[in-house]
């Protein structure tokens, strides 16, 4: 049974045992709690997902209502991760933006890449952070296999060496949970990975993330479009919301970021304007190289420069009333992903920039990794905490995420540069990348391919 404030009441007692707790709710950690529910090897399981906060309410994503300002670029993967969990229609029922086409452009120069997929496909779809992690939240009721405890805080964790012993969980109520299985999903500073020693590299970046709701103009009155410009400082993205709104994700300086925060809004618009259309680092003789290289390009259709239709980004005209709010950006990754009786799943597994919008759809395939593997595990009567099992999950998961995490961190440094050799090398790259059409497109086509 479901209280009014959002928690499911459980048939055991405070201090219990679970066969699975999941440490951490959010968009990642309700996805695991929705997979082992669906789980049928999972029926006679016993699963208990801890939340610290409380679950947003799907009607304040009604259309009209203001657009939170976290939102998250889903991928055609991780799109039919959210339809076997059936909870897609549930989303896409209240507001969810199609995007077919994403364009990145340089301020240094004018090269370029373009990705697009058909009317009937998508490159991606933009939704807010909380209207996935509620739509997933009301899935849960559906499961009877599935406890959840919200507005909970853990205390501490205890990880054993050996299958001898439980994992411990202690709540700040006192209560005292066990496991076979502890899975965390709970962020960056994550209290499981902590407990868990497990060896973790991290870095920072010296940027944060600067998001905001924008009002936009387009030439035609349609946003279908995802826009990211690389400028020295970091890149810019534009993320379609509906056809007059688009979600920010600015990744600049610290200190920069702070500023931009507390400037007037219509000073804000003109700053960020300025950012997605100036043409003052341009270099003119690395542009006249690709123009030259264009030309001689057979693949390319166009070889006298952009095309004028579809190459210009929307005109922001003004930023929603208390929607600017900016975040520290970093890179980490634990060196493996599980130990005896514990896994770590989405940012408390790994952490990456968001310039490529992956982040959290490999947190979506950590959760399908990992429910095959435990799946296995049950059908095949072994114990869900044996690292002989849990190996598994940590090699596919590893493989899978490692390639993308260091392609966007080197992207990033390569693009943080203005120096002429660095903008040059990079810009004949990306301009030779979006030249080769049927390289681009196989590439395009293994990356949206619903798998």
């Amino acid at each position: 049974m479901r209280l009014a404030g959002g928690t499911i009441i459980c048939a055991r007692n405070a201090s219990s045992y679970y066969d699975t707790v999941i440490v951490g709710g959010g968009m990642v950690g309700n996805a695991m709690a929705c997979s082992l529910g669906a789980n049928k090897s999972f029926n006679s399981k016993s699963v208990l997902l801890l939340d610290a906060g409380r679950s947003p309410v799907l009607n304040s994503f009604e259309s009209g209502a203001p657009f939170n300002n976290r939102v998250v670029a889903i991928s055609p993967t991780s799109i039919d991760t959210f339809k076997k969990l059936g909870v897609w229609d549930r989303i896409n029922s209240h507001r969810a933006k199609k995007v077919n086409r994403l364009f990145v452009f340089d301020s240094c120069s004018t090269s370029e890449i373009e990705f697009e997929r058909g009317e009937q496909e998508e490159v991606a779809y933009i939704i807010e952070n909380d209207l996935i992690v509620g739509s997933l939240y009301e899935k849960l009721s559906e499961y009877k296999n599935v406890d959840v405890k919200t507005e909970v805080k853990v205390e501490d964790c205890s990880i054993p060496n050996g299958l001898e012993n439980m994992a411990t969980i202690k709540l700040e109520n006192g209560d005292i949970i066990e496991t076979s299985l502890l899975i965390g999903a709970d962020g960056v500073n994550s209290k499981v990975r902590q407990a868990s020693n497990l060896d973790y590299t991290t870095f920072n970046y010296n940027q944060h993330g600067l998001v905001a709701i924008l009002n936009i103009e387009t030439s035609n009155g349609k946003n279908e479009t995802a826009w990211q410009r690389f400028t020295t400082l970091g890149p810019v993205a534009l993320l379609p919301l509906s056809d007059s709104v688009s979600g920010l994700t600015w990744s600049t300086s610290p200190e920069e970021a702070q500023r931009l925060k507390q400037l007037p809004a219509d000073q804000f618009v003109d700053e960020l304007n300025n950012a997605l259309f100036s043409q003052e680092d341009q270099l003119p003789y690395v542009n006249q190289a690709i123009f030259a290289l264009n030309r001689m390009n057979p693949f390319r259709r166009e070889t006298f420069g952009r095309k004028a239709e579809g190459t210009t980004p929307p005109h922001v005209i003004n930023v929603q009333e208390k929607s600017r709010a900016s975040f520290p950006l970093g890179f980490g990754n634990a060196h493996s992903y599980i130990t005896t009786r514990c896994a770590l799943i989405g940012d408390a597994a790994h952490r990456m920039h968001p310039l490529a919008g992956q982040g959290v759809n490999l947190g979506w395939s950590d959760v399908q990794f990992l429910d095959k593997v435990l799946g296995d595990a049950v059908r095949e009567g072994a114990d869900i905490g044996s690292i002989t099992y849990l190996r598994e999950y940590d090699s596919a998961a590893q493989k899978h995420n490692l390639p993308v995490m260091v392609s966007v961190d080197l992207l990033n440094r390569l693009y943080r540069t203005d120096a002429p050799a660095i903008v040059a090398a990079r810009a004949f790259g990306l301009n030779a990348f979006n030249s080769l059409g049927p390289i681009k497109n196989f590439l395009m086509n293994y990356l949206s391919a619903h798998r």
